[in-house]
């Protein structure tokens, strides 16, 4: 009696296959939502260290919350970018706003970046 093993083969390369998929491709909603608070934050740091400590703490008290993030749809732009439609609900300074807006969003090393 012969036994092979090309069921559990297949199998096998089907799974890597997917976990490697799955390591590539568009920014999730997590990580559109972080990439675009990072950048919020380093333009707001930013702006806070032209103007001192009392421009700190009043950036600080201005800079918006995102509420919610939802991924309407994404296309590639480039090598390791893409243009992505994004709906957001963001509250600041009491005023709660909602629309969807075209980002582009590039793989770093450390993560997604959202970049104009």
């Amino acid at each position: 009696m012969h036994f092979t093993f090309k069921p559990l083969h297949i199998l096998f390369a089907t799974g890597t296959l997917l976990m490697l998929s799955a390591c590539g491709g568009a920014p999730s909603e997590g990580d559109i939502k972080t990439a675009i608070e990072k950048q919020m934050t380093a333009e707001a740091k930013g702006m806070a260290q032209m103007g001192g400590k009392q421009a700190s703490d009043m950036m600080k008290n201005l800079l918006p919350e995102i509420k919610s993030v939802k991924k309407i749809g994404c296309k590639e732009d480039g090598e390791k970018a893409y243009k992505c439609d994004v709906e957001m609900e963001v509250s600041q300074m009491g005023n709660t706003n909602k629309g969807i807006a075209p980002i582009r969003f590039v793989k770093g090393s450390d993560g997604w970046i959202a970049s104009k």
